[in-house]
């Protein structure tokens, strides 16, 4: 008892108003300087968008070494504590802290495994917790992402390593998106299949740079069997990748009604 009334009478001691204020300051310089980091970036966005996945994963690494270098230095630089009270203090807070905040350490402690070996990265299109979208912030204890609704959702990130990730992109620009069609089993597939590719290589959010890959398969459905054609293709930019699906769907359903495949089926079903 006696040991820790010395304690608190220390830690009273070496607490004054100069030092709070010295240690506000601090904070509001240091974050002025996240500010600038992330106007910056942002800027460096426009300028450089193929880069801007690189410039965005960046940011939670400055914002860690800012606030690290503000507490290493609130406690060495300004407050100055003995030994002895750093001991006592820390015994007292970490026992309290550890009953209190199980759940939120968890999500530190998954956030700083995640820096570390990350299962995905800022602008990665990932499905966590039932939600698919865009990574577009990664901080220590949660995920936020943003889904093609235009929802943002924060995710917890020790629920984020509890299970599995898909992961559209892994880091690049670009990522493959897949549309499947149905056609009657009489059509002409060498001939669809050619369509299908042609108008993928059309679309302007194709990412030519990797191939396209036309898939022929087949179905039964409503006691008829049909042809399935599925494409494999890159988009440019993961954020067109709803745009990229879209685009697909019309130029190849088109190109398949310009061929007739759509009224052979009806033929076939009367």
């Amino acid at each position: 008892m006696d040991d820790s009334r010395k304690a608190l009478k220390a830690f009273l001691d070496i607490i004054s108003f100069d030092r709070i204020i010295s240690i506000l300051v601090l904070c509001i310089m240091a974050w002025l300087l996240l500010v600038l980091l992330q106007f910056c970036l942002k800027q460096l966005n426009k300028a450089l968008p193929k880069y801007r996945l690189i410039w965005n994963r960046s940011y939670p690494f400055m914002r860690l070494f800012v606030w690290l270098c503000v507490i290493v230095y609130s406690i060495v630089g300004i407050i100055e504590p003995h030994e002895n009270l750093i001991l006592a203090v820390v015994g007292s807070i970490s026992i309290v802290i550890g009953l209190a905040t199980q759940e939120p350490a968890k999500n530190m402690i998954a956030g700083l495994i995640m820096m570390i070996n990350p299962p995905y990265r800022v602008g990665d299109m990932v499905s966590l917790s039932g939600h698919y979208g865009e990574v577009i912030k990664l901080e220590w204890s949660v995920t936020w992402i943003r889904t093609f609704n235009d929802d943002t959702v924060m995710i917890p990130n020790a629920e984020a390593l509890r299970t599995a990730i898909p992961n559209s992109n892994s880091g690049a620009l670009d990522e493959m998106v897949v549309v499947k069609f149905t056609i009657p089993m009489n059509a002409d597939h060498q001939k669809a299949i050619a369509l299908a590719r042609e108008a993928t290589q059309c679309s302007p959010y194709t990412f030519l740079n990797k191939p396209i890959i036309v898939i022929l398969g087949n179905e039964h459905e409503f006691g008829h069997f049909l042809q399935t054609i599925t494409v494999k293709a890159y988009v440019m930019d993961v954020r067109l990748e709803k745009k990229f699906m879209s685009d697909i769907n019309i130029r190849v359903l088109s190109a398949f009604k310009n061929a007739d495949f759509y009224d052979a089926q009806q033929t076939v079903l009367e």
